[in-house]
Parts: C-alpha cells; structure tokens; sequence
C-alpha cells in the first residue's frame, strides 16, 4: 500500500468524521429514535389539536392542569409548513436496568424563519411507560439564544475540524517528505541513483 493511498484514506476518514460532527448530529446520537418521535409526535399533536393524543402522552396529574392549555400553546407555532427540531436534550437516570427511574428533558424549536416557537418537554420513565411530566411552549419573532448558541458551536466545531484536517494533512505531508528524503539519501550514500 503506498503513502499516497493511507494518506487519502486518513483524509477521506478525517471528513467523514468532520462531516457527522455537528451539534444537531451530537444531539440526534445522544437520543433514542422513540424519543425523537415521541416528542415529535407531542409538537405535531399540539399543532393538531389532538386532544386524545395529547392526553395518552402526558402524566394524568399534569393532564388535569394543563389540558385547557393546549389550545392556547397551539395558537403559537407557526402557519403552514414549518420545521420542527431538537436543539437540546438532558437525561439523568438513576440506574442501568429497565426499571430505572430516567428523567429527560427536550429543547425542541419549530419555525418558518419568521416566527420561533420553543417547546420544553419534560419526561419521566420509572418502571412504567415514558410519559411528559412538564411542557412549555413560548412564541417569539426572534430565533432562540439556545438555538443561536447551537449553530454557532456547530460553526466552531466545523472550523476546528478543517484546522484539524488541514494540520494532519500538513503532518502526512511532512512525513512523506521526509520518508521519501531518507530514501533518496540512502541511495544515493549507496551510490544508487
């Protein structure tokens, strides 16, 4: 194999692990694909107005003192067709096995690049089934500091990346150099041209 191949193939798995670090890329890593469809579902059913599929999701307790605020929390999400992702996620749990009491929180912002709307989605899981506990939803015509604070780390780490990838390719580069040097200073010592 030679150097110029191990070299791009360093490249090559340099970017590609440029590329899957993101904040949004950490974040879709650190959640389960139930989570992220559950919480999902949650905003598409405020949206909606599904009072049925809001109740089977939210803690009984929490269901009795919130359920005439749903329709106000769906007045403020966008018109039409709007985006809806994560942009935080925090989880503690008390153990390892499946009975272990799991604590989760969702930063989720939904938008059409005029309007964001921030929904916080508290679960719990203890034993039983994961059900939300707390929710919030705050409208604003500004986009959230959390979500500003998301794009701008993503923007550091994407720079950081390409200063990395260029540092390495710069080492690879001096290390083909000099094994090449060497090479050529061997033969020529041996009087190989």
């Amino acid at each position: 194999m030679s150097i110029t191949t191990i070299r791009n193939a360093f490249i090559l798995l340099f970017a590609g692990l440029l590329a899957a670090c993101s904040m949004q890329g950490m974040i879709e890593t650190m959640t389960s694909e139930e989570d992220r469809a559950m919480v999902q579902a949650f905003v598409d059913n405020i949206q909606a107005r599904d009072s049925a599929a809001l109740e089977a999701m939210v803690d009984p307790e929490i269901w009795k003192e919130s359920a005439s605020q749903f329709e106000q929390a769906a007045a403020m999400f966008p018109d039409g067709d709007s985006e809806t992702r994560i942009i935080a996620y925090s989880m503690h749990s008390s153990g390892l096995d499946a009975g272990a009491r799991t604590e989760k929180e969702f930063t989720l912002v939904t938008t059409d690049e005029t309007r964001w709307t921030t929904t916080t989605i508290s679960t719990l899981q203890d034993g039983g089934p994961q059900r939300i506990t707390a929710w919030n939803v705050e409208s604003s015509s500004e986009p959230p500091a959390d979500l500003e604070t998301m794009e701008t780390v993503g923007k550091v780490f994407m720079w950081a990346g390409i200063v990395a990838l260029i540092f390495f390719a710069g080492i690879i580069a001096l290390i083909v150099f000099l094994v090449r040097r060497s090479n050529r200073n061997k033969r020529e010592r041996a009087g190989i041209s």
